[in-house]
């Protein structure tokens, strides 16, 4: 594939040139090719062959080949990120790998693009994708976020690793932090959402005082991320999304996410209550001791918080509609949230 044409089906798919003009200072697909080429001669000293993939969310993902073979992942984020937690993240990443934890394998450290930050990993396509709804792979994956969170449990042993940029919590009294993506503008839409806010800012305030320890962990934790070889996971994507928060707070979100694959045909996003908490056993089980009560209070907040997150981000979409499936499951599912 032309990774020109590939920019160009995406800016007509989704008219959305923002990711782009924040990393490059202009969305128009020629400039933007040119840019990343002369990155990949200078930082990789080989230029690219061909296009492996190209996606957009938050920032901008391409999976290159280039002219001497290599396949590589470029994930270009724009300057609202910092290059010393990316820098960070390698590190977390290598020490992870060394403990035999199935992450991405950066190849050079992060480095400046145009107004933009690059990582680059080897690009690893091996293995499967799996719907987490069935049981064996919400098993595997709940044990795998533990296995995570204990090698995670002593930072120190990463050299260098400063904590502070990777805590992304909100100030206490604050309910909503920036949208992850520009496509949502909660205060713009905030007229009939008052129902989600009143929903969400109790259980934001167990938040500001949530149980648990503090440990770093990946926040995106979804089965899109991850593909089996077998039954053994083989990689682990979007290392990124790691972050510092309390443990209930992680799994919680985790509990919310992991089902998510939107390029599996007919697999629902989310996962039903029943799920949500089978998934909190079973991670319990591989953690070998259960929460106590104070700790699932945060977990349950965090629950109830994500799920309306969510609510909010449909809101803003169709602020004039009660009718998006989200919002239709919101107000049943967050009042009871809090009960386990």
């Amino acid at each position: 594939m032309d990774l020109q044409a590939c920019i160009e089906a995406e800016l007509e798919r989704w008219h959305n040139p923002y990711p782009l003009q924040q990393i490059f200072q202009t969305a128009e697909p020629q400039t933007v090719v040119e840019l990343i080429n002369t990155f990949c001669k200078r930082e990789l000293g080989s230029s690219i062959a061909s296009t492996v993939f190209y996606e957009v969310s938050i920032g901008v993902v391409c999976g290159l080949q280039l002219q001497d073979g290599r396949k590589i992942v470029l994930k270009l984020l724009g300057p609202g990120e910092s290059i010393e937690r990316l820098r960070a993240v390698v590190r977390v990443q290598r020490y992870l790998l060394e403990q035999g934890y199935p992450c991405t394998h950066p190849i050079c450290e992060p480095s400046e693009l145009a107004n933009g930050i690059t990582m680059v990993e080897e690009l690893d396509a091996e293995g499967e994708f799996h719907d987490a709804h069935q049981p064996e792979w919400r098993q595997k994956m709940a044990a795998l976020l533990a296995w995570q969170l204990h090698l995670l449990r002593q930072p120190e042993r990463i050299a260098g690793i400063d904590l502070k940029l990777f805590d992304h919590r909100l100030p206490p009294g604050v309910l909503w932090g920036k949208p992850h993506s520009n496509i949502f503008d909660f205060e713009a839409t905030s007229r009939g959402a008052e129902w989600i806010d009143e929903l969400a800012r109790p259980a934001r305030a167990i938040l500001d005082h949530g149980a648990g320890e503090l440990v770093l962990g990946h926040i995106d934790w979804s089965t899109k991320h991850i593909r089996y070889i077998g039954e053994q996971a083989h990689v682990i994507y979007d290392w990124d999304s790691l972050q510092l928060d309390k443990e209930p707070a992680l799994v919680g979100h985790a509990a919310m996410t992991f089902t998510y694959i939107p390029f599996m045909p007919g697999v629902a996003d989310s996962p039903t209550h029943e799920e949500t908490l089978a998934f909190i056993a079973d991670y319990e089980a591989a953690r070998g001791k259960p929460f106590n009560q104070d700790e699932r209070r945060t977990l349950a907040a965090t629950m109830t918080v994500t799920m309306a997150y969510g609510a909010r981000c449909e809101h803003s979409l169709a602020p004039m509609s009660v009718n998006t499936p989200l919002a239709v499951a919101a107000p049943s599912w967050l009042a009871t949230g809090v009960i386990f």
